[in-house]
């Protein structure tokens, strides 16, 4: 969304999710980047899940997230990247950026297997 008086700035992402053969599948919507959200108190992304039967198409359940649970997916998505793209010899890891999403990615990493060194860069890095 361009910014504009009655508008943004701001993203709108859709995702949908099934695994064949399940009688569910979900749909994500996020709002991202609405940095103007921080001067209100807000924050600057959310979103929502809806659980849906994929026998009838009735929505399940709801569920209101924040960015929780897309910090979570996309520093797991990077825990299975390396362990299918990376050599498992290779014993540092490497961030670009050093926000949520790289201390979930550095957790799922862990969880993939153990690795002896960080090598990262962003400003305020200490923090990380």
């Amino acid at each position: 969304l361009d910014e504009s008086s009655v508008a943004g700035p701001g993203d709108c992402h859709i995702k949908g999710g099934y695994v064949s053969g399940t009688t569910t599948f979900t749909v994500k919507l996020a709002c991202v980047s609405f940095y103007k959200n921080v001067e209100k108190g807000l924050p600057p992304g959310s979103g929502i899940f809806i659980v849906v039967n994929a026998i009838t198409g009735a929505p399940l359940g709801v569920f209101q997230e924040n960015r929780f649970m897309t910090d979570l997916r996309t520093g797991a998505a990077g825990a299975v990247a390396m362990k299918y793209c990376s050599n498992p010899d290779q014993e540092v890891v490497g961030f670009i950026g050093c926000g949520a999403i790289a201390k979930n990615m550095a957790r799922a990493a862990a969880e993939v297997r153990p690795y002896k060194g960080v090598a990262f860069a962003f400003e305020g890095a200490e923090e990380f």
